[in-house]
């Protein structure tokens, strides 16, 4: 992979939305890297919102900066203040095609940019910040690019509706998507090293078969530090890949009925943050 510098964000202020966009080269994008180094008025605590568009289509966020760390660092990824990474690839998997997979193939997109936006919300200070892209040669023949046939990485941030009840029930239609991982993100009571969260059990069921059995919080964080994952604070991670196996992805390209059990303590909000596998204009 090699590292380029992507053009200036515009603008750069405290309280705005700043803007870069990846160069049309005849590459493809697996990685951007955002730098906020030295005296700074952004930090990942100020960064309230991080977006990524192929055109005007969101295929990454929103999500804040405390949020992507999280994302990041379950995956063992490491972590530096100064630092963010936005990753379409997944360093965890066995072989090179597996890890780059949801890298974007630039010319696929035809006339279609990528946009990456980021929120800045700090009150004061003087605001610094800049992106490197992470590249690789072309996934797919240039000469023949069809976007509707490539895969790419997508992190999509979903309100899931409680209604104030402790057992809330989620029937998202992922319009056939493989699903990676989905992060539920909840505001209650965290988890300690013996006890549950607030979030303290998950069911999912897939036309009508239990894949994921009401799994307790304590025992899903288990399976996850088995693997090398990193549980994360206020998190329950519902991580199909955990095992570092591609195929165990939660394929819905079959799913006519896909439905989200949830257990909760007390009541609280909860929000998905799902990461998949899909064509650039499907979901």
């Amino acid at each position: 992979m090699i590292y380029l510098n992507l053009p200036p964000f515009n603008p750069v202020a405290n309280g705005v939305r700043s803007t870069t966009v990846v160069q049309r080269w005849a590459l493809t994008l697996g990685r951007v890297v955002l730098s906020f180094p030295g005296a700074n008025s952004i930090t990942k605590a100020t960064i309230s919102e991080i977006v990524v568009k192929i055109g005007a289509r969101v295929i990454f966020g929103p999500i804040s900066g405390a949020e992507l760390d999280k994302l990041n660092m379950h995956r063992g990824v490491y972590d530096q203040a100064d630092h963010l990474t936005i990753d379409f690839t997944d360093r965890n998997f066995p072989n090179v095609l597996e890890r780059e997979v949801g890298g974007i193939d630039i010319p696929a997109l035809g006339d279609e940019d990528i946009f990456i936006e980021v929120v800045n919300n700090a009150s004061a200070g003087t605001p610094t910040i800049y992106a490197m892209g992470g590249f690789t040669s072309l996934q797919f023949d240039p000469k023949q690019p069809d976007p509707n046939g490539q895969l790419i990485k997508k992190t999509l941030a979903i309100t899931i509706p409680t209604s104030g009840g402790t057992s809330v029930t989620w029937l998202p239609d992922f319009r056939g998507a493989q699903i990676q991982r989905i992060h539920f993100a909840y505001t209650g009571t965290d988890w300690t090293t013996s006890t549950n969260g607030n979030l303290q059990r998950v069911e999912c069921r897939k036309n009508g078969t239990t894949v994921w059995d009401r799994i307790q919080c304590m025992d899903n964080r288990f399976i996850l530090r088995e693997h090398q994952m990193v549980p994360q604070s206020r998190f329950y991670t519902l991580d199909f890949t955990h095992d570092k196996n591609v195929r165990a992805m939660l394929d819905t390209r079959d799913a006519k009925a896909l439905e989200f059990n949830l257990s909760f303590g007390a009541t609280d909000t909860v929000k998905a943050l799902v990461e998949m596998l899909d064509a650039p204009r499907n979901f």
